[in-house]
């Protein structure tokens, strides 16, 4: 499915957020995910599984809005794939609002 090549974003992306601060957790979000990933993979109807796609860019939508607010050091950059997955969501996408979000967000990184 279209997100199969994003999965790995949302784990970086978690990981930089809750580097940023002591107390910040993701896995609520994490363990929704994981919900909403479970219903995608059992999903057999076309139209649902489209629509749980659609909750996925949602829940994308949020964590790089997240990360947008709380930053990423240069050693989370230097040390993880943050920034290589954020550059894939913003080459590769099929949202166009994620697609903004992480460009945005790559931009902030090159004129830091």
């Amino acid at each position: 499915r279209r997100w199969k090549r994003f999965l790995r974003a949302f784990a970086s992306i978690d990981a930089a957020i809750e580097a940023a601060g002591p107390g910040i957790s993701r896995a609520r979000i994490r363990d929704a995910r994981v919900r909403i990933l479970e219903m995608l993979c059992d999903a057999t109807n076309g139209a649902v599984a489209e629509d749980l796609c659609g909750v996925l860019d949602e829940v994308m939508t949020e964590s790089l809005l997240t990360l947008e607010l709380v930053g990423a050091t240069p050693e989370v950059l230097a040390s993880t794939d943050l920034a290589e997955d954020v550059g894939a969501l913003r080459k590769k996408h099929e949202s166009e609002r994620v697609r903004g979000l992480a460009t945005g967000i790559v931009l902030g990184w090159k004129a830091s």
